[in-house]
């Protein structure tokens, strides 16, 4: 099987490194992956200046480019692949979660649905917390990989993108397909380091949206979530009601 890796946190990132070491065991495996650190950049393109890449060594194929998440993938599956198609793009494994709404910013999920645009199964993965011990990684890693058949078939069997999210919670209680849920911040800006910057902060605020059957609720039990996410942004029963309403 031949894999494309991807993430946001840098080509240096440990979850990308083992989740690429696992798969590189029995299977084809090139890393793509930004030079820097891109959290947050969602499904942003590098579309008005060149994408610099720089070539790594190692057990396995590596680029470090200067672009986003979604420029990973994308030039991974378009111009870094040799002429052979990818079977699997992974993108992560990312150092904290990516649950509820916080998928709309997050550059993990966005280099998997990259990936899913070009009809190649693709799947996000994300650690629950912000810098656990390696040890975290190595578990989740061995997790997609053992289940990466079955993986790959619900990825087959809708179209779209598989976003994981693995708890450390102990003790591990199993996996749940469910939905995601709601997060809420208070976020306001700051000013930053010079006189003419501003930087953002905020913590999550408490609410009572999510019902128990959601990522964001499932993940604190101890459950790994998967949610199948589409690349097909139709909202069809507001569009059904809106014609309704014969406004247009």
């Amino acid at each position: 099987m031949r894999v494309l890796i991807a993430n946001d946190d840098g080509i240096d990132a440990v979850g990308i490194r083992v989740l690429a070491e696992r798969f590189a065991r029995e299977n084809e495996v090139m890393v793509v992956a930004p030079m820097n650190q891109r959290s947050g950049f969602s499904h942003s393109l590098t579309i008005d200046e060149d994408i610099l890449f720089e070539k790594k060594t190692g057990a396995f194929t590596a680029y470090a480019i200067s672009g986003t998440p979604a420029d990973c993938t994308k030039t991974g599956v378009l111009y870094f692949n040799d002429g052979q198609p990818f079977d699997l793009v992974l993108s992560g494994i990312n150092n904290g979660a990516n649950l509820g709404t916080d998928i709309l910013y997050s550059g993990t999920v966005a280099a998997a649905t990259e990936g899913a645009m070009h009809g190649i199964p693709s799947i996000a993965i994300s650690l629950q917390k912000w810098n656990c011990s390696e040890e975290m990684y190595i578990k989740a890693a061995d997790f997609v990989y053992e289940e990466k058949e079955r993986l790959i078939d619900l990825c087959c069997a809708f179209g779209g993108v598989l976003n994981i999210n693995f708890p450390i919670t102990e003790p591990f209680k199993g996996v749940r397909l469910t939905k995601a849920g709601i997060n809420l911040y208070n976020d306001s800006y700051v000013a930053g380091q010079t006189d003419d910057s501003v930087r953002i902060c905020g913590q999550p605020t408490p609410h009572n949206l999510n019902d128990e059957d959601c990522d964001v609720e499932l993940i604190k039990q101890g459950f790994a979530t998967i949610t199948p996410l589409s690349t097909d942004r139709n909202d069809f029963a507001a569009l059904d009601k809106l014609k309704r309403l014969k406004i247009f």
